[in-house]
C-alpha cells in the first residue's frame, strides 16, 4: 500500500503488519472477532479528560482544538505510538502522534499525508513542549522529518527527568508514565485506566505488550491492533492527558539543573537516533561460537542429571540432592539465581560441576538472547545499525540506564563489545574514570590516608589484598578486595560480602578490619550518613545542587547512594564540557564511567586528547583522571 510522505519520510507499516486499510479479506480471524467487539473512532480523534467517549474529527477541527490547547497550556503534550520495534528495525513504523494538555488531546494518524502535515505544523507552532521519557517521542518524530532535532529539545521538558528530579520515590524505580501518574496525580490519573484496557485486548488478541527485536509481528499487540479502535485511541490520548497534567503538577526543580539534565538528554538521544553499525562479520562468528558454547554447557548440565538447563526446580533439586544449602525464595522454594551460585561455583565434587555448568549455561545465553540475535535481526533485515535508549535518570541513585539493548551490559571481556562499530572514515575513541568511586568517597569523607593513597598512587585494593591474603596475593584476590571493599563501603555485612567476593567470612572479616583501619574517617563518615538517615534526614545534596533522595527504609544504601550519584555528576560535567569542543555533537554512549563516542579518522588524536581533558578535574581537593583506549574501528575490551 503506497503511503505519502513527508520529507524523511513517515513510513508506511511493513509488509505483513495490520493496518486498517487492509484488505478486509486478508485480516486474520483474531482480528475479525476483536473488530466485532471493537468500536472504530476514525482518526483525528478527539478525547477529553472528562470521561466521555472519543470522537472522530475532521482535520482542520482537530487542528483548532490543538491550537486551543497550545493558547491555554502555553504549549503541547507529544507523544506517539509505534509498532513497538526500534528505529531501524523492518518492522518499526510511527503509527499515531498525540497532541494536546491535560483537557484534551488528538489522535493523528502518522500514515495519512494530511495528518501529518498537520502535526508538523502544530508542533512548529508550539513554544513549549512536555514529554515522558522525551527521546522515545521526539526521536520518532524527527525521523519522519515532523520536527527538527534542535528545536525540539531546546523547547522540550521531560516530565521524568521532573519526577527524578523531584524525588526519585515518585517513580518508585519504575520511571513508565503510568506508575508515576498514580503516584502524583491519584484519581486523576486517566492513563493507567486506559493501559489496564488496552492489556485486556492484547490478551485477548493474543498479542505481547513486552517486544523485542526478534518479536514476530504477529506477537506484537503494538503491531497488530488498529490505531482507530476505541481502546487504542483511549490509551494514545491518555498519555498525553497525564503528560500534561504532571507537567503542572510535579515541583520546579532548579532551572539550572533542569537545562543540565536536558543538555545532557539531547547529548544521548543522538545514538537512539543515528545508532551505530554493527559488525556483520563479528556477530556471525559470535553467534557460533556461543551457540555452540550453549550446547556443550547444557548437555554438562544434562549430564548431571538436571534435564532442564534452564528449569529451577529442576536445579534446585538436583543441587539440594547433592548437598548445597540454598536460601529459600519469596515464593518458597530455592533459589539458585546467579548471586547465589556465583560464590558456590568452587564448590567441590558434583555440585561445584553442575553449578559450573548451569552459570556458563546461563552466560551464553544471555549473551546470545540479549545482544547477538537482535544484532543478527538488525544485520538481517533492518539497516545493521543498533540504537538504544539511554534514560540519564534511570536509576534511584541517579545512574544513568540503558535499554533496547542494555549496551552497558556487554561483557568488557570476550569480544562481544567489537559488534559495535564506526562509519567509514571515523574511529571509536573513550575514556574511563580512574577508580573515581574511591575517589569519590576519599572526596566527601575527607579521609586524609585514603586521599594521601590516591595522590601518591598507592594501589589501595592490592595494598589491603596483600595485607589479607599474603604478601604473594594474586590478581584475582585483588579483583576480591575491590568487591569487598565497595561492599563494605555501600553497607554490606560480614555475611553479605562473603558471598559477593566469594571467601569465607573469616576472611570478610579481615578484609573489613583492613579497610577500616585503613581509612578510619571514611568508615566513621559511612556510618554517620547511615545514622543521618535512620533518624529522617534523607535529602542530600550534591556539589552541583542537585539532590540525591536516601532511601529511609534502607540506611545501609545511603553512602551507596551519595558515591554513586556524585560520580554521576560528574560524568555530567565531562559531557557538557565535551559539548562545545569542534567533536561535541557525535554520536555517544555513556557507560557508567566511561564516555564512547565516535569522531573523523584524521581527528582522532585530537578529540581523544579533548576527551580526556573533559573528563579531568578536582572535587574538594581530590584529582579525578581518566584513562583513554586506543582509538579503533571497532569498541575494545577493557584493558
Amino acid at each position: 500500500m503506497p503511503t505519502p510522505t513527508l520529507d524523511t519520510g513517515v513510513a508506511a507499516p511493513p509488509p505483513g503488519l495490520f493496518d486498517a486499510t487492509d484488505v478486509p479479506a486478508t485480516k486474520s480471524r483474531t482480528h475479525r472477532v476483536l473488530a466485532a467487539i471493537e468500536t472504530r473512532t476514525p482518526l483525528p480523534a478527539l478525547l477529553h479528560r472528562d470521561g466521555a467517549a472519543p470522537v472522530s474529527v475532521s482535520v482542520p477541527a482537530a487542528r483548532d482544538e490543538v491550537l486551543a490547547a497550545i493558547r491555554r497550556f502555553g504549549g503541547l503534550a507529544v507523544d506517539v505510538e509505534t509498532t513497538g520495534y526500534p528505529l531501524g528495525h523492518p518492522h518499526f513504523a510511527l503509527r499515531t502522534i498525540q497532541l494536546g494538555d491535560d483537557r484534551t488531546a488528538v489522535v493523528f494518524d502518522a500514515h495519512q499525508l494530511r495528518h501529518a502535515q498537520a502535526v508538523r505544523e502544530l508542533l512548529d507552532t508550539a513554544p513549549r513542549l512536555w514529554a515522558h521519557s522525551a527521546s522515545a517521542d521526539l526521536v520518532p518524530l524527527v525521523h519522519a522529518g515532523l520536527i527538527d532535532t534542535e528545536s525540539a529539545w531546546e523547547r522540550v521538558t521531560d516530565t521524568a527527568i521532573l519526577a527524578a528530579l523531584t524525588d526519585p520515590a515518585h517513580t518508585g524505580g519504575d520511571p513508565g508514565l503510568k506508575h508515576l501518574a498514580t503516584t502524583v496525580l491519584g484519581e486523576r490519573a486517566v492513563s493507567p485506566g486506559a493501559d489496564r484496557a488496552r492489556a485486556a485486548l492484547f490478551t485477548t488478541g493474543g498479542w505481547l505488550t513486552d517486544t523485542t527485536p526478534t518479536t514476530p509481528p504477529s506477537r506484537s499487540g503494538w503491531a497488530q491492533t488498529d490505531p482507530a479502535w476505541t481502546t487504542m485511541v483511549r490509551y494514545a490520548a491518555a498519555d498525553v492527558l497525564d503528560t500534561a497534567a504532571l507537567a503542572t503538577t510535579l515541583p520546579r526543580p532548579d532551572p539550572g539543573l533542569l537545562t543540565r539534565e536536558h543538555a545532557v538528554a539531547a547529548m544521548c538521544a543522538r545514538i537512539t537516533h543515528t545508532g551505530l553499525p554493527l559488525d556483520a562479520e563479528r556477530v556471525t562468528m559470535l553467534l557460533a561460537q556461543h551457540t555452540t558454547a550453549r550446547e556443550v554447557a547444557a548437555a554438562r548440565v544434562r549430564a548431571w542429571g538436571v534435564s532442564e538447563p534452564a528449569s529451577t526446580h529442576h536445579l534446585s533439586a538436583a543441587l539440594a540432592r547433592a548437598g548445597v544449602e540454598l536460601p529459600p525464595t519469596a515464593t518458597g522454594g530455592l533459589s539458585v539465581a546467579a548471586p547465589v551460585l556465583t560464590p558456590l561455583r568452587d564448590t567441590p565434587g558434583v555440585a561445584g560441576e553442575v553449578i559450573r555448568a548451569v552459570l556458563d549455561y546461563r552466560h551464553h545465553t544471555t549473551l546470545l538472547s540479549g545482544f547477538l540475535h537482535p544484532f543478527q535481526v538488525l544485520l538481517a533485515q533492518g539497516d545493521g545499525r543498533v540504537r538504544p535508549t539511554i534514560h540519564t535518570l534511570g536509576t534511584r541513585t541517579g545512574r544513568m540506564s540503558c535499554v533496547r539493548p542494555n549496551l552497558q551490559q556487554l561483557p568488557r571481556q570476550g569480544g562481544i563489545r567489537g559488534c559495535l562499530t564506526a562509519d567509514p572514515g571515523h574511529v571509536l575513541i573513550s575514556a574511563d574514570f580512574s577508580g573515581v568511586e574511591l575517589r569519590v568517597a576519599a572526596a566527601l569523607s575527607g579521609d586524609t590516608h585514603l586521599r594521601e593513597m590516591l595522590a601518591t598512587g598507592v594501589d589501595v585494593h592490592g595494598l589491603i589484598a596483600r595485607q589479607v591474603f599474603g604478601a604473594n596475593a594474586s590478581k584475582a584476590d585483588r579483583y576480591a578486595v575491590k568487591r569487598g571493599v565497595f561492599g563494605r563501603l555501600y553497607g554490606g555485612g560480614i555475611p553479605t560480602l562473603a558471598r559477593q567476593v566469594g571467601c569465607d567470612e573469616p576472611t570478610a572479616t579481615r578484609m573489613v578490619a583492613t579497610l577500616d583501619a585503613l581509612t578510619p574517617q571514611l568508615t566513621t563518615w559511612s556510618k554517620r550518613l547511615r545514622e543521618q538517615v535512620t533518624a529522617g534526614r534523607t535529602r542530600y545534596e550534591t556539589y552541583t545542587g542537585a539532590v540525591v533522595h536516601l532511601p529511609r527504609a534502607t540506611p545501609h544504601k545511603a553512602p551507596n547512594y551519595v558515591i554513586q550519584r556524585t560520580a554521576r555528576e560528574l560524568l555530567l560535567d565531562a559531557l557538557l564540557r565535551w559539548q562545545p569542543t569542534p567533536f561535541g555533537h557525535s554520536v555517544l554512549l555513556p557507560v557508567h564511567d566511561e564516555i564512547l563516542t565516535t569522531v573523523p579518522l584524521t581527528e582522532a588524536p585530537a578529540a581523544s586528547a579533548a576527551l580526556l581533558t573533559c573528563m579531568t578535574t578536582t572535587l574538594r581537593g581530590v584529582a579525578i583522571h581518566a584513562q583513554a583506549d586506543q582509538p579503533s574501528v571497532a569498541w575494545a575490551d577493557a584493558a
